[in-house]
């Protein structure tokens, strides 16, 4: 009976650490692994071009199958890089709760000559980012072919990334058939078709589901046959650069083509079906978690928790008792009048918890712990746009701007 009992105990603390494990960070450090060639190309210019991603593992992980995350740095197809500030962090973040994530250098740049419109050049971009984060799954999905000494599960890939990251993953996942294709009036094939040239045929390129961070998809219908995914979706309200719901894409002030952003997708995803949650950045511009202030890291915060309890979920089949919903709980918190005259009510913000008011430099100019259901106080600042900054009672980060008159 004793040894019984002993292999329960153990076999529930076995679980209870795997489960936590994708939850919250379990590890100190994390390994990295930079310049990985995953394929090769040519690029806008015609040039041979070596695609590299570098892997962020657990440093002293134990388990020998893990989750693969391949995220995608944003920039409009036209800049950026993989080692980003943004993207190092969300990469080492969930490496330590015990994730693989790839983090992916894909083809950029758009040629504006040859009498090609805007829309166009800009599809292509588009495109042979797709195909390149395509031939990165597959060329994991081919290291495990060849012995997995990365320690990878063939069952749970997922993919996405930041803003053109976000539209990457998005069409990956779900621009998969020749009709689609044929619908946005571009030659794929000459681009190399569905599948893409850029390496590593023969293996597979599906996911499990995407992480669109600030990015959109070109047409929701696109969702309807790949219903077996989940999306997580997180995105501004007030994104200027690529829609919060339908609206066009700018590029330098110049409108080049229908985005449907974070609200639009999750709104399609659920009609079709398809297990979608939307976090809404409230009164946010685009990637609001980008950046040094005081208010991107509460937004990078958040983002990881969001994206963490998002994967869980899917990693594990659980959900842990004291997790809930964080797009549920944004909505308890809640600061009025808005705007002010300078009294101000804070309601359902964590007993205890300082709630802080920052000017848009990132500066705090004002804090409180609030200790009732509904704190008053009287604010002494000079008119003008501030940031709200705490936690609610479920201590999901509270964001949130208001107006001093």
């Amino acid at each position: 009976m004793k040894k019984i009992i002993f292999c329960a105990v153990l076999l529930l603390s076995i679980s209870v650490s795997y489960a936590q494990r994708f939850l919250s960070p379990q590890f100190d450090s994390v390994t990295i692994i930079n310049d990985i060639q995953y394929g090769f190309n040519f690029n806008v210019n015609g040039d041979s071009t070596n695609l590299f991603l570098d892997l962020y593992q657990p440093f002293g992980d134990a388990l020998k199958s893990r989750p693969v995350l391949v995220l995608a740095h944003g920039g409009s197809f036209v800049q950026g890089n993989k080692r980003s500030a943004d993207m190092v962090k969300i990469c080492k973040e969930l490496a330590r709760r015990g994730y693989v994530v790839a983090s992916i250098q894909y083809r950029l740049g758009i040629s504006l000559g040859g009498g090609k419109t805007l829309e166009t050049v800009f599809r292509e971009a588009v495109w042979r980012g797709t195909q390149d984060g395509r031939a990165a799954v597959r060329f994991l999905r081919k290291h495990i072919a060849d012995g997995n000494a990365w320690k990878l599960n063939t069952d749970q890939f997922y993919t996405g990334g930041v803003s053109a990251g976000g539209v990457l993953g998005l069409q990956l996942a779900c621009l998969d058939l020749p009709s689609e294709l044929a619908s946005i009036d571009l030659d794929t094939l000459a681009l190399g078709g569905i599948e893409g040239n850029s390496g590593n045929a023969g293996y597979s390129w599906k996911v499990n589901g995407v992480i669109n961070l600030c990015g959109a998809l070109g047409n929701v219908n696109w969702m309807s046959n790949n219903t077996n995914i989940s999306i997580c979706n997180m995105h501004g309200d007030l994104d200027k650069t690529v829609p919060y719901k339908t609206d066009y894409f700018k590029f330098l002030s110049s409108p080049v083509s229908i985005l449907q952003g974070g609200f639009s997708v999750d709104s399609a995803a659920k009609s079709f079906g398809i297990n979608s949650r939307l976090y809404t950045f409230n009164g946010a511009d685009h990637v609001p978690f980008v950046g040094s202030t005081a208010a991107n890291i509460a937004y990078m915060d958040t983002t990881i928790k969001y994206v963490s309890t998002y994967l869980y979920r899917f990693v594990t089949g659980n959900i842990p008792a004291s997790t809930h919903e964080i797009s549920k709980k944004i909505t308890v918190a809640k600061v009025y009048p808005n705007p002010s005259n300078g009294s101000i009510n804070f309601a359902n913000f964590a007993k205890g918890s300082p709630v802080q008011i920052l000017d848009l430099n990132g500066k705090v100019v004002f804090s409180v712990n609030v200790l009732n259901p509904i704190e008053q106080v009287e604010l002494h600042l000079p008119k003008g746009l501030y940031v709200i900054y705490g936690y609610d009672e479920q201590e999901a980060t509270y964001l949130q701007k208001i107006v001093i008159e």
